[in-house]
């Protein structure tokens, strides 16, 4: 009975990688919100929503990501004025368990929880402020 049930606890471990790969390769993954704190002041509006501060059209609003089965990954926007990520750059990705570790940010690992994409990144010190931002992806399929 013992050895029934390692096995079991064997087989649902594994299957449970392959879903979050599965997962996370199966769909298209879009920003949904970008929260910025402490709150950040841009022009004449202050907000902890970032993507609001940038504007619905910005780099920020429209950000797009796109894993590949191969350890690729694809991110980009098409926002105004967006040169700098205006093609998408294919980059590596690795799994830890529910934590998605991209090339480009390895500090920051993202998590995947219940179809939703999340990474925190904390920025170093502007003007003597540390600012650290949570992007929230959703799935899109």
């Amino acid at each position: 009975m013992k050895k029934l049930l390692f096995i079991l606890a064997v087989c649902t471990l594994f299957s449970c990688k392959k879903d979050v790969e599965k997962t996370l390769t199966s769909k298209k993954w879009t920003i949904e919100s970008t929260s910025v704190s402490p709150a950040m002041t841009i022009g004449s509006k202050t907000s902890t929503d970032y993507i609001e501060l940038m504007g619905p059209n910005s780099c920020a609003a429209t950000m797009k990501l796109l894993f590949a089965n191969d350890g690729t990954f694809t991110s980009g926007a098409n926002g105004a004025l967006c040169d700098m990520i205006s093609k998408m750059q294919m980059n590596r990705w690795t799994k830890n368990g529910n934590q998605i570790i991209l090339s480009t940010s390895p500090d920051s690992p993202m998590s995947l929880k219940g179809g939703k994409l999340t990474q925190t990144v904390v920025m170093p010190a502007q003007n003597g402020v540390v600012y650290t931002f949570v992007h929230v992806y959703k799935a899109i399929k």
